[in-house]
């Protein structure tokens, strides 16, 4: 059973203060590395965003690990996308399963003042403001993500990293039951994929053995994207 332990330091305000950092990580089991993004932007210093790639690789240096300056403006983007979804009510969410294998989820954001926002899990039934919430951290930090795997592997594997994203925006608007102004493009690009037979090829290519482990790779399991391409409730959305 899964256990919920809510942390003594909750925010029921909104934090205050600048941004200073943000994050977010999937862990794999013991020895097989974490995946996580970062904006650095401390007080005084050039912001930057770091991506490592490393889920999947046993007790290896990181198959992934880049590093790109950004504007200030991506940090006050990232400040305000936060803000507005109302992250920091989920600081303190701890959920923990005593189970074995499966990945572990964090997201983390610093402010100047000296306010944090902490919310781990790992389990089943984990709350949906919660999946919202790393589904919209994991979209914007998506084009550098992209740009890392892009610079370090091939075709193959940005196109499953992009397919991937977009297969988690819309799974996240499913259940939710919440459209988003880019869901009916998002869906065309799936499905186009899945219709094209690159889809095929590449869960073949996966199946082979050939793609790193550090990537999304949701999009290609057997079923899941037809189950979702084919969900009512994605339909309705589309409809709206």
């Amino acid at each position: 059973m899964a256990t919920c332990i809510a942390g003594c330091g909750l925010l029921s305000r909104p934090p205050k203060g600048n941004l200073i950092y943000c994050s977010y990580a999937q862990t794999g089991a013991a020895g097989l590395g974490k995946d996580y993004c970062e904006l650095i932007a401390d007080e005084g210093e050039d912001p930057k965003i770091v991506v490592v790639l490393d889920e999947g690789n046993r007790f290896g240096d990181p198959e992934i690990h880049s590093t790109y300056p950004v504007d200030r403006s991506v940090v006050d983007e990232l400040e305000k996308l936060l803000a507005d979804n109302k992250v920091y009510r989920l600081n303190g969410y701890n959920l923990e399963e005593p189970i074995s294998g499966g990945h572990s989820y964090r997201i983390y954001q610093e402010y100047s003042s000296g306010d944090h926002v902490d919310a781990r899990w790992y389990g089943h039934g984990v709350k949906d403001s919660a999946l919202r919430a790393y589904a919209i951290i994991e979209h914007f930090f998506a084009p550098w993500r992209e740009r890392a795997v892009k610079d370090n592997t091939n075709p193959a594997v940005e196109r499953v990293t992009a397919m991937g994203l977009l297969f988690n925006r819309v799974g996240v608007a499913v259940r939710e039951r919440q459209a988003y102004p880019e869901l009916r493009d998002h869906v065309n690009t799936l499905a186009e994929y899945m219709e094209s037979g690159q889809w095929k090829e590449d869960f073949e290519a996966d199946e082979r053995g050939e793609l790193p482990r550090n990537i999304p790779r949701g999009v290609l399991s057997e079923d899941g994207l037809y189950n979702l391409l084919s969900d009512p409730y994605l339909a309705k959305l589309l409809e709206q």
